[in-house]
């Protein structure tokens, strides 16, 4: 159980990776940003592994801007981990080229550690937050396929939009644009078997309002409580 809740948390952290980081319409943007999430497990699956593992929690999503390159990170908490325990999640890339520079990983789990950081100089590949920085700038109104780079590997996907959509939050019903995130079957490539849709906001700056990621028979669910 142990390792499903670690995929699990794993695809949040790609998740919250692939939020927008600037105002939609290639506007970008200059300040810092945090956003705030709370996370649920769903669905048959992940209500049973919630009797064992925790099944809700809380995380923080920063984007920083340092000597003109876009820094960003997730930290992954619950209230039901043991003190210290967390995952954590973050890239480094150039705003203007949309090349990553750095991504790293880490996280304290039940005595396990494990921490990683790599430099990406491969042309043509972006990280998961710079892919969609990158689809931020120029939103598709098609399928459009892409190459994204995560803990090492490479992966193609292909993003679908899904039109306009009404999504209910804390403070009310919140109208957003939805988009698909899939793996696509190539010969001689690795496939994402990941599933995530994301709910973005119509305000200029395409809040990130709501994530669904399924992986390992499990679903989780993030809802932002603050930044919008």
């Amino acid at each position: 159980m142990n390792r499903v809740l670690k995929k699990i948390l794993f695809a949040a952290a790609l998740a919250l990776l692939l939020i927008p980081m600037t105002p939609a319409h290639g506007q970008a943007g200059a300040q810092d940003e945090q956003f705030r999430y709370r996370w649920q497990l769903r669905n048959v699956i992940g209500t049973v592994a919630g009797l064992f593992l925790p099944n809700q929690g809380e995380g923080s999503l920063t984007f920083t801007r340092t000597n003109g390159h876009l820094k960003s990170e997730l930290l992954i908490t619950s209230p039901k981990s043991r003190e210290g325990e967390y995952f954590r999640y973050g890239s480094e890339i150039d705003p203007r080229t949309l090349q990553p520079i750095r991504a790293w990983s880490s996280y304290a789990w039940r005595g396990e550690t494990k921490s990683k950081s790599e430099e990406i100089v491969q042309e043509g590949v972006l990280d998961i937050a710079a892919g969609i920085f990158a689809i931020r700038r120029d939103p598709p109104t098609k399928a459009r396929r892409m190459e994204i780079w995560s803990e090492g590997k490479i992966y193609p996907v292909v993003v679908y939009p899904k039109g306009i959509e009404k999504r209910k939050m804390p403070d009310g019903m919140v109208q957003t644009r939805h988009y698909s995130i899939r793996g696509v079957e190539i010969p001689g490539r690795r496939k994402w078997k990941g599933k995530l849709d994301l709910w973005l906001a119509t305000d200029q700056a395409a809040t990130p309002v709501e994530i669904l990621i399924s992986r390992s028979l499990t679903d989780v669910r993030l809802q932002l409580t603050s930044g919008f």
